[in-house]
């Protein structure tokens, strides 16, 4: 049973430090300038069309992509938040699964922190010059998370039905 214990406590510490640096990454990207983020998304844009036409047997030549054409540019900015806000809810449900033993009360705390640490998000995006705060973002921060805590429940619910069948064919045998 101490074993058992300390795995859990060396997992959550793990998880803990990565949701740290995701947290400080999510503050980073928040610090910065209207223009700074515009120039990262277009950087990831341009990087993103280039890759499809290479992919797409492209002769190598540059490809220009205009802004107003294609609105990749807030594609990208939403699958960010989408995809930070994902990771800080699995890494939480994956700690909250770990010592809480009532899985919707879990669900429930993990919630309330990514409704919580979005909305700081927004609120401090507020103070940084050319920025603004979105209840929009606050909310698909939030669709993120869940989508986080869906991939631990599906992950739970995948091994629960494989101990299952491992059961069932053993019984069988």
């Amino acid at each position: 049973m101490n074993g058992q214990i300390r795995k859990k406590k060396i997992i959550t510490a793990v998880a803990a430090v990565c949701l740290l640096l995701v947290y400080i990454m999510i503050f980073c990207f928040s610090s910065e300038s209207a223009e700074e983020s515009s120039a990262l998304s277009r950087a990831v844009m341009d990087f993103l069309v280039d890759m499809y036409y290479k992919m797409m047997g492209g002769g190598g030549e540059v490809v220009v992509v205009d802004p107003q054409a294609v609105p990749l540019e807030k594609i990208i900015r939403k699958a960010a938040h989408f995809a930070e806000y994902m990771a800080v809810g699995f890494l939480s449900f994956g700690i909250a699964v770990l010592w809480i033993k009532k899985l919707w009360y879990g669900i429930g705390l993990v919630m309330l922190q990514l409704l919580i640490s979005g909305a700081m998000d927004e609120l401090h995006q507020y103070f940084v010059p050319g920025r603004y705060a979105s209840v929009k973002d606050v909310m698909l921060d939030t669709a993120g998370g869940m989508a986080g805590i869906l991939i631990i429940l599906l992950g739970k619910g995948y091994l629960f039905l494989w101990n299952y069948l491992k059961q069932f064919k053993r019984k069988k045998d």
